[in-house]
């Protein structure tokens, strides 16, 4: 299940292909359409992501899954998007933000909460995920955004790991089987059917494997680096 924790987008949250940006011309008064095929490219830092059950592996000692496997509620919070766009003069920010759920009735509680399963798509099969991420905006200084949200729905999330500096990190890349989509701003030409996200988790997978076999399990991850192709 450290493939529900990788979601999240993710997830949301939030490797990525560099997008081609299409341009989009600002109107009078330095209003910009974001929402007419406006694309960008971002990188993102911080955030967390918080299980409202723990999870981890069973150890003698050290963690017990929960007895009743009843779903999962997550949440992404305060990841920092720093962006261009051929339809904005200068980098502009956003902060991302959102909730996912997790089902499989078909899993009992030991798999279902289990950190161990680091690989793979989530949604695994006979469960479901969904939710959102959502972005607000702050245009660069003299120009203003039609539209100062984005809503990313995440659909599935593929759970990783990656390798910075010698060292293994377990990653999250939206989407996963199932494509999203994106309302509000910087939906691109297919309305955000093309966006994907990637990131790192900030500790590494050590670090993480040493939480998930304590008795109070991972309850929260912080994110490190990432990127983000809105498009």
């Amino acid at each position: 299940m450290l493939r529900k924790m990788l979601l999240v987008a993710g997830a949301a949250a939030l490797p990525l292909g560099i997008l081609a940006a299409t341009a989009v011309p600002a109107s009078a008064g330095g209003t910009i359409d974001t929402t007419d095929g406006a694309t960008a490219t971002c990188t993102s830092s911080g955030g967390t992501i918080t299980f409202k059950t723990p999870i981890g592996i069973a150890t003698a000692g050290g963690y017990v899954s929960p007895t009743k496997n009843k779903g999962q509620k997550i949440a992404i919070a305060g990841v920092n998007l720093s962006c261009t766009s051929s339809a904005v003069s200068g980098t502009f920010t956003g902060v991302a933000s959102g909730k996912l759920v997790s089902t499989n009735p078909t899993e009992s509680a030991a798999v279902f909460y289990s950190a161990a399963t680091i690989l793979g798509n989530d949604p695994a099969a006979g469960g479901t995920l969904s939710g959102a991420l959502k972005v607000k905006w702050s245009a660069p200084a003299g120009q203003k955004f039609s539209d100062k949200k984005s809503t990313i729905t995440i659909n599935s999330v593929v759970g990783g790991t990656t390798t910075i500096s010698g060292d293994t990190y377990g990653s999250f890349a939206i989407p996963g089987s199932t494509l999203g989509s994106t309302a509000g701003a910087f939906g691109g030409s297919d309305s955000g059917a093309s966006t994907t996200q990637f990131v790192p988790t900030g500790p590494d997978e050590a670090a993480l494997t040493t939480e998930a076999t304590s008795a109070a399990g991972i309850s929260s991850i912080p994110l490190g680096s990432g990127t983000a192709s809105l498009k």
